[in-house]
């Protein structure tokens, strides 16, 4: 995996002391590229030059992990349509975008923070006295840092907590490849996903089991298959004194809800398809959830559930890493495949799947898109030629998927197999 550049862009007036304690963090195991408008001395507020390794045209926007934009007098780029297009580049190429003090208000004055929560700062630009009158599809909250989709914002004094974000989010860990960013592998059979989420995996099929934490109460998402993967659950609730407030079923399959009778609950209410909206909102603790329909699994409905502040999602059986998605049995691939997408577009930090790896929102989503896309080019071809059951043998599962060696073996070459049959059969009616 190529690992990519961190960008600092700097301009006359940028605020040096808002970056230098993430550069000092980031440096030690990051590639860190200085850029600018162009390539020349630029003077910091406190009067310091800098000589930036490449303007805007010489260095690629789909090469950067994060373009980080510090604080200062940010006035004189607005407006730059070369700037405003640059970080709408980045982010297409799934990369991130931070900004602290007035570096935050520029990505909000450009626009990109429309619909988006956003660190509220008091300097922002003086022909927009209050940034809630000037800015009404901005989300701005009072909180040091706030990261919405791919974009962090801080306020201007918040330069530690900028920083140990960035460290957090894009260093690179000692002994660990760049990987780590991609996706979690369980120690003991758990996974903490954040001081508030932590999986418990089953060895059947590596179906997870998620337990999140606010104040001493808890809320499960699935219950599990085997008694014992609710007894691991149980022992970890009494161990930490938690409270189970309420359980989430994702979906009705076996190895998901079978132990719910398992599990008591004081006045708690079981959701699931059947008893959510479009938007249920539900409270553990300091931390709100959204529950809400991603169909296209279980013809019966399935929904997945959103942790807002830490921009996790739970998403059930939508999604898979240890085996390629379920495209028969039921489901319905094009909704399926439409539910995917729109998860896609979110940018989640973490996807926690019905079964397997934790794993970036972007590497998961784009991991099950190719596998449906290739796999329906495939069959296509077969299709064309007027060819039959016996041509789908040689459209093997490691020519469709990438990490073909983090498939549960057995089931995943027989799901493919029936994933195969459901759509070559359905392509042969459509005719």
């Amino acid at each position: 995996m190529k690992k990519k550049k961190i960008a600092l862009f700097c301009y006359d007036g940028f605020a040096e002391y808002t970056i230098s304690l993430a550069l000092m963090y980031l440096k030690k195991n990051r590639d860190i590229i200085t850029i600018a408008l162009q390539k020349r001395d630029y003077l910091s507020c406190e009067n310091q030059r800098l000589l930036v390794d490449a303007s805007l045209n010489d260095c690629d926007p789909t090469d950067i992990d994060v373009l980080i934009i510090p604080g200062g007098n940010t006035e004189s780029l607005l407006p730059c349509s070369r700037l405003s297009d640059y970080i709408t580049t980045v982010i297409a190429a799934k990369g991130s975008v931070a900004g602290i003090g007035n570096g935050a208000n520029l990505i909000v004055e450009m626009g990109f923070m429309d619909g988006r929560r956003c660190a509220e700062n008091d300097t922002i630009f003086p022909r927009f006295p209050h940034p809630k009158t000037a800015y009404a599809n901005t989300c701005f909250v009072n909180e040091t840092v706030v990261i919405d989709g791919r974009f962090i914002t801080a306020k201007a004094h918040a330069f530690v907590e900028f920083a140990e974000t960035l460290k957090k989010t894009f260093g690179i860990r000692e002994g660990l490849c760049d990987e780590y960013k991609t996706w979690m592998t369980p120690i003991a059979g758990w996974m903490k996903v954040t001081d508030s989420i932590l999986v418990s995996q089953s060895t059947f099929e590596e179906c997870n089991m998620t337990i999140i934490v606010s104040q001493n109460e808890a809320i499960l998402i699935d219950t599990g298959y085997r008694q014992a993967e609710a007894q691991r659950v149980l022992d970890y609730m009494k161990e930490h004194h938690l409270m189970l407030k309420n359980i989430v079923i994702t979906h009705h399959h076996e190895d998901h809800d079978a132990n719910t009778a398992l599990f008591s609950m004081n006045q708690g209410i079981v959701y699931d398809s059947t008893n959510c909206g479009d938007d249920t909102m539900i409270k553990v603790g300091k931390l709100t959830l959204r529950l809400f329909a991603t169909p296209g699994h279980f013809s019966l409905g399935d929904i997945s559930v959103l942790v807002i502040e830490e921009n996790v999602l739970i998403a059930g059986d939508i999604l898979y890493s240890c085996l390629p998605i379920q495209l028969c049995y039921g489901a319905k691939p094009v909704i399926l495949r439409e539910t995917i997408e729109k998860i896609a577009k979110a940018h989640y930090d973490w996807i926690i799947p019905g079964h397997g790896k934790i794993m970036t929102g972007d590497t998961i989503t784009e991991m099950a898109i190719s596998y449906i896309d290739t796999l329906n080019a495939r069959i296509d071809d077969v299709v064309k030629k007027h060819g039959s059951e016996d041509d789908l043998y040689d459209i093997k599962l490691k020519d469709c998927v990438e990490h073909v060696d983090w498939m549960v073996e057995e089931p995943a070459i027989d799901l493919h197999r029936q994933n195969k049959l459901e759509l070559f059969h359905t392509k042969l009616k459509s005719l």
